[in-house]
């Protein structure tokens, strides 16, 4: 807590009461003096001093930690399972889609060359997406990258692209049941008395995240053009303001010396009128 920190907080210790502001504490004959009292929230509370770890597994730990500063939507992208277990794998751009299965019909997933896959890694497929989108995001609004609560709703942007286009992929392969291509789905609602499922037909819920994706996505660009609307107005005030039109002045100025004069040469001959 440095400077001017407008964090407050009130301690009461027995009768006397300490009013804390920032790194200064206010006596209670209102003079000031500093105060180390809010120091301990840059001290680890945990002691890690016990754990040791090599080379590679701090490396690892930073990696992880500065994927975190620069966003918790770094960690959207999903980890690599491969071309068998990944649920996108139709459309995975490593998967050689020359490689059939022995009736010609689908492609064979499990013959695929697994060393070409970043496996436990991210996908390279959603990270290029999720950096794509964010550096579209900045250019289109002249967004400020020091800003945090920018870069916040672009990251924020750029992982709903991220979602939206999973749906999308649901929706054209088909869930892990094959539902989801007509955009409907068969729900359970009931069994029978003999066994039998009885089933209704619902709008796939791919469908409806899709539509709430949308919605928040609408939200967070009204709120960025809402932003850089009021700047904007703001700017061109102060721009009014302190750079008016030069012509605009001079010719104001024009006017008033014009003005300057006539009232000279009214007072001079008034006087000389009067001294006659």
């Amino acid at each position: 807590m440095q400077g001017n920190d407008s964090i407050e907080a009130v301690q009461k210790t027995g009768e006397k009461t300490y009013c804390i502001k920032g790194s200064m504490m206010k006596r209670e004959d209102g003079s000031m003096e500093p105060t180390k009292m809010f120091d301990i929230l840059e001290i680890p509370l945990d002691d890690y001093s016990d754990i040791e770890f090599t080379e590679a597994e701090v490396r690892r730990i930073r990696m992880h930690v500065m994927k975190l500063k620069t966003g918790i939507q770094a960690m959207a992208p999903l980890l690599c399972s491969g071309p068998v277990k990944c649920p996108f794998r139709y459309r995975c751009p490593i998967v050689d889609r020359n490689i059939k299965t022995l009736d010609g019909r689908d492609i064979n997933f499990a013959g695929q060359n697994i060393k070409k896959f970043p496996l436990l890694r991210q996908c390279i497929f959603e990270r290029e997406l999720l950096d794509f989108q964010r550096r579209r995001y900045i250019e289109e609004y002249d967004v400020d990258v020091e800003s945090p609560t920018e870069m916040g709703m672009v990251n924020r942007l750029a992982e709903l692209d991220l979602f939206d286009m999973r749906t999308t992929m649901v929706l054209a392969h088909g869930d892990d049941k094959g539902e989801g291509i007509n955009l409907l789905k068969q729900q359970v609602t009931s069994v029978s008395m003999d066994g039998q499922e009885i089933k209704r037909t619902e709008t796939h819920p791919a469908f409806e995240l899709k539509e709430k994706i949308h919605k928040m996505r609408k939200d967070i660009l009204e709120s960025m053009v809402g932003t850089r609307r009021e700047q904007y107005k703001q700017a061109a005030a102060l721009k009014k303001q302190d750079f008016s039109d030069p012509s605009t002045s001079v010719a104001g100025l024009r006017e008033r010396l014009v003005q300057i004069e006539k009232e000279t040469a009214i007072d001079a001959e008034f006087t000389e009128h009067k001294e006659e």
